[in-house]
């Protein structure tokens, strides 16, 4: 289940960055990117950060808060993955129409399928089911960052989530939801079929549970990294994203040895983006 869950995420950036693909540059898209700067100064990386961090906090709260209040937090969980399908349906649909992969004719009709498509999201968390679809959302959004968000805002991004994610599921919140979690669920609820008071939040694999922000991250991980060596050549972008696939699974197994084993959970992003983190640097230094 962890290969089919990655084999999605690479699948995602493969749809994300199809445009460079065929054609390098790509006009900036008409989409805001509120309350995001397109700035690449220092300041504007600062501004973007607080932004970003800020409502991650604010989510994580409110997860926390609803968490005893099931009927509350189930509404606060169709409502954000209504937006989310919705939103990413829409932004690949511009994306694809922007760059000249979609005509309008069909990119108008996914523009009115994207609402049913958040009311089938909606109903399959409903139903709790749909745990890859998730993740692969999931993925499909952290590419979309890329999209919009300026080079240096993403690459400080990826160095300061994993340091976030370590401290939140080790000593945070995350950490306190995930106890919550198995305590509600007796015990057992880091399980693939077993089910969890997280779920949409998570997603439930064979033997373990990521979170949904680790799928939008290994996405941004990648997607970076691909839009900037399809400059070397699609072949050096292909092969890039197939070895940082591999990398964020050999993450994945380390952080079973090292952090499941000792508690029971952990965090997910430290290992995987740390193996990810030479190619990252690469695509850093290449000239944009």
């Amino acid at each position: 289940m962890v290969v089919l869950a990655l084999a999605l995420v690479a699948i995602a950036v493969l749809l994300g960055t199809a445009p460079l693909f065929f054609e390098i540059k790509v006009e900036p898209l008409p989409v805001q990117s509120t309350p995001y700067v397109r700035a690449e100064d220092a300041g504007a990386t600062v501004h973007n950060l607080l932004i970003f961090f800020v409502l991650l906090l604010g989510a994580t709260a409110a997860i926390y808060i609803l968490f005893t209040r099931r009927r509350l937090l189930n509404l606060f969980l169709y409502f954000v993955w209504y937006v989310l399908a919705v939103g990413v349906v829409q932004f690949y649909t511009i994306l694809y129409y922007w760059t000249g992969l979609l005509d309008e004719i069909n990119a108008v009709r996914l523009m009115w399928t994207s609402l049913l498509f958040g009311l089938a999201v909606a109903f399959l968390i409903h139903r709790r089911r749909g745990d890859l679809l998730l993740g692969f959302l999931g993925a499909l959004a952290g590419v979309m960052f890329v999209w919009l968000l300026p080079e240096p805002t993403v690459a400080a991004l990826l160095v300061a989530l994993p340091v976030y994610d370590y401290v939140m599921v080790s000593r945070g919140l995350l950490g306190k939801l995930v106890r919550k979690s198995k305590e509600a669920a007796g015990g057992g609820g880091g399980g693939a079929r077993g089910d969890t008071p997280l779920f949409g939040f998570v997603v439930r694999l064979r033997n373990m549970s990521l979170g949904v922000g680790d799928f939008v991250v290994y996405a941004m991980a990648l997607s970076y990294v691909v839009t900037k060596l399809v400059h070397l050549g699609g072949g050096a972008a292909l092969l890039s994203l197939a070895a940082g696939v591999v990398l964020i699974y050999l993450g994945l197994r380390l952080t079973v040895s090292v952090f499941l084993k000792r508690w029971g959970y952990g965090p997910a992003l430290p290992l995987p983006i740390l193996l990810l983190s030479p190619l990252i640097a690469a695509a850093w230094l290449l000239p944009a």
